[in-house]
């Protein structure tokens, strides 16, 4: 159905997975201008606040990023920017590593990242691994939040976190849609964001405050079913992307096979059409389930 990041690394490449400053929207992104993109990831591990930067050391947890494929001379320009020297590999700040990676769908592969070659401060642990998201609450006031499921629907999110006020629709960009997370009450699917690097997912951009992000993860059950990530969004009208909070499944709920239940498909269009938008995004992502799904 979709193309494997497996497949996706031509010879003359490297995978580099990367959780910091590299990443889209952060300061050193423009390094990776000239390599390619190929979706978030996550790593074991745990993710440190350094200051100016943070720092991957191993540990029992998860590390949001992303993964890209860099061509030598961007991987020695990384090794400088990291301080790292395979000559000192010991007297290095940063060690590169081969290091086990996950796709968002589940796929599990190898690629390379920086781990930290020093003791972190004992308390700069960013708890939920996304340094995006780290950065994003920390500054003050109410906090950008895309919606592209059923939340779409102004009576469904109002209902579960309050009033959202102005809604401005936009896209994820590389995403589509997808009803591929299994949902917690049954045998039945929900709406997710899946890779494939050339499509935009519809959603729309909210301004919330923090609390009611919160009471979103209640409702998402995050970080068990759904993970609270930061991701570019690009709105109507602007040609810039900004980042905003989301949620996508965790990989280990991701299924294949399984119905959706008609009432939550009816939200999901209702929230489609409250927009304008055509209902094309549902439709290719209906015609990915079983036949029979019964839309009632």
């Amino acid at each position: 159905m979709f193309p494997s990041i497996e497949d996706t690394v031509t010879a003359a490449g490297s995978r580099l997975f990367v959780y910091g400053t590299l990443l889209r929207g952060l300061s050193r992104a423009q390094v990776l201008r000239g390599a390619r993109f190929l979706g978030p990831a996550l790593v074991e591990g745990r993710l440190f606040d350094l200051g100016r930067y943070p720092g991957l050391r191993p540990g029992r947890g998860l590390v949001v990023g992303e993964l890209w494929e860099v061509d030598t001379a961007t991987l020695e320009r990384i090794d400088r920017i990291e301080g790292f020297d395979p000559r000192d590999r010991t007297g290095s700040l940063y060690q590169r590593v081969k290091t086990p990676v996950r796709s968002l769908s589940g796929t599990p592969f190898s690629a390379a990242t920086y781990r930290y070659n020093r003791r972190p401060p004992g308390d700069a642990r960013i708890g939920h691994g996304d340094y995006r998201r780290y950065l994003l609450e920390h500054r003050p006031g109410q906090q950008p939040m895309v919606a592209y499921g059923s939340n779409l629907r102004r009576s469904r999110i109002e209902e579960r976190i309050g009033p959202v006020g102005r809604r401005r629709p936009g896209a994820l960009p590389g995403f589509r849609l997808s009803l591929e997370k299994r949902a917690a009450g049954g045998p039945r699917v929900v709406a997710n964001l899946r890779f494939t690097g050339r499509d935009g997912c519809p959603g729309a951009l909210h301004r919330v405050e923090p609390r009611q992000l919160e009471a979103m993860d209640r409702f998402e059950g995050t970080p068990d079913h759904y993970l609270r990530v930061v991701l570019p969004f690009r709105p109507e009208g602007e040609r810039g992307l900004r980042l905003a909070h989301t949620w996508i499944a965790h990989p280990d709920r991701v299924t294949t096979g399984l119905p959706v239940a008609p009432e939550y498909l009816a939200h999901l269009r209702a929230g489609y059409g409250e927009f304008g938008w055509t209902q094309g995004p549902i439709e290719l992502a209906v015609a990915d389930l079983p036949e029979g799904t019964d839309e009632g």
